[in-house]
């Protein structure tokens, strides 16, 4: 035990003694979130307006138009189609979003229910018209939950849909009475730049530090050490202490920053605990996987950094998933980051260890792919 102390406290002092490891640790990131932070805030300030004419008005569209309306970055004024066009020519919205007459009939019918009209080269067109499919989504999923419950409940199904949405107005209402003005924010700009590149540079960190293994391997290093009482499994288990160390330290100090500086409420204690310790046990075993896969440390850069920053962008660290097309998203679960935001979001939000166990699974899921791989391909020289 003491052989493999020494080997990681050796490890951790090698690092934390460059001058340039802070400003990897901490600066960079704090920079990028500080950046982005404010970009995003930005664009909420500045939200995206689209014109809405309900040519239906029935309780269906007007649930339809509520939940259109919960997406921060995208502002409705419902008028009518007079309105909506000299909206429009006057270039004060980016679109006119028409509800169709006979909307739940259309629905049913499995036919066009809206329509989105905008001017050629529209950029946000595209994230918009994602957003409607979505709305639309939900609104059919309500629907059939409706008529699914009045089968059982020997009720008309537009009955039970009133209910349906009376009770979701009641849980949303209820969130805000115990929950204060803070806390209902607390999952904003910030805090979403937080955690984002905070997962990022941990990674790249990581990236580097691991290199420590290329180096060991390249210069002998280990073939020294092995002449001394430390056996293999001592050597491996002390590199990867001293990584995980690292990894928590940095983080940690990253939440203190974040929170001191930015008020980032990062939520539960214990939830955030647990789920940092799987997020770092994947990415040490990510860092490993890559330093005994490849040669040099020249290619390690190489080949990590584009692992790294693509997944990233895949994974939503630069940007919200749902402003991204839905095949996208659905790609982003097959990268740690995307898991590990959404845990970090959960915790903000006011979830504990026991709310976020998905994440955390997927997590130690990559962790004993990555560590099993890189474990496995050591070479002592």
């Amino acid at each position: 035990m003491r052989r493999i102390v020494a080997i990681c406290l050796l490890e951790i002092k090698r690092t934390f003694k460059r001058p340039s490891s802070y400003i990897l640790m901490l600066a960079m990131p704090l920079m990028f979130t500080l950046l982005f932070g404010n970009i995003f805030g930005e664009q909420a300030e500045s939200a995206i307006q689209v014109a809405l004419v309900d040519e239906d008005g029935s309780l269906f569209s007007k649930n339809f138009i509520e939940q259109l309306d919960t997406h921060p970055y995208v502002k409705y004024e419902v008028v009518d189609v007079k309105d909506a066009k000299e909206l429009i020519q006057k270039q004060e919205v980016q679109g006119i979003l028409t509800i169709k007459n006979g909307f739940l009939g259309l629905l049913e019918n499995e036919e066009p229910a809206i329509s989105f009209q905008h001017p050629p080269g529209t950029t946000t067109a595209p994230m918009l018209e994602q957003l409607f499919n979505q709305a639309i989504r939900s609104a059919d999923l309500r629907i059939a939950a409706a008529q699914i419950g009045a089968s059982y409940e020997s009720k008309d199904w537009e009955t039970v849909y009133e209910q349906l949405i009376q009770s979701d107005e009641g849980i949303s209402g209820s969130s805000e009475i115990y929950s204060n003005d803070a806390k209902v924010e607390s999952w904003n700009k910030m805090s979403y730049s937080s955690a984002g590149f905070s997962i990022m540079f941990v990674m790249i960190v990581m990236l580097f530090t691991t290199g420590a293994l290329i180096e060991a391997r390249n210069m002998g290093i280990w073939s020294r050490l092995l002449t001394t009482p430390a056996t293999r499994i001592q050597l491996t288990l002390g590199y990867v202490l001293s990584f995980f160390i690292i990894g928590f330290v940095q983080f940690s100090l990253l939440i203190l920053l974040t929170s001191l500086l930015f008020g980032v409420q990062w939520g539960d204690p214990i939830g955030l605990l647990v789920l940092v310790t799987a997020l770092l046990l994947c990415v040490v075993g990510l860092g490993i996987a890559i330093a005994t896969t490849v040669k040099t440390s020249e290619q390690q850069s190489a080949v990590g950094m584009l692992l790294i920053i693509s997944t990233s962008m895949l994974g939503g660290v630069y940007w919200p998933l749902d402003i991204v097309p839905e095949f996208m998203q659905k790609i982003a679960n097959f990268v740690p980051q995307s898991w590990a935001i959404e845990g970090f979001k959960s915790l903000v939000d006011g979830a504990t260890a026991g709310d976020i166990l998905t994440p955390i699974l997927v997590l130690l899921g990559f962790a004993i792919v990555f560590l099993s791989v890189g474990l496995s391909r050591v070479r002592y020289q």
